[in-house]
């Protein structure tokens, strides 16, 4: 087994909490144990949210698409929205 980038194992480690499904967090332990390769490409950087939103490889991970990594980018849009329109309402 190589050698994990420790700030890798970190981040990791961060999606063991509660926070994180139980499904999750197997596929993390397994990814530890199994692939340390595949965990360090999902885990070395966060997935950005570029002119055609968010695009890349589904699965565990800050470097992936999944409901946390969505749910993250929807939280900072919502906040960069009521930041620059305060107190406006939806007009739909």
């Amino acid at each position: 087994m190589s050698a994990l980038n420790p700030a890798v194992l970190e981040a990791a480690k961060a999606w063991l909490t509660p926070t994180f499904d139980q499904q999750t967090q197997e596929q993390i332990h397994k990814l530890i144990e199994q692939d340390p390769a595949e965990l360090e490409d999902c885990f070395y950087k966060s997935l950005e949210f570029g002119t055609g939103g968010m695009r890349g490889v589904m699965g565990v991970g800050t470097n992936r698409i999944n409901r946390y990594t969505l749910g993250k980018n929807t939280q900072g849009l919502s906040n960069y929205i009521k930041k620059v329109y305060p107190g406006e309402q939806a007009r739909w």
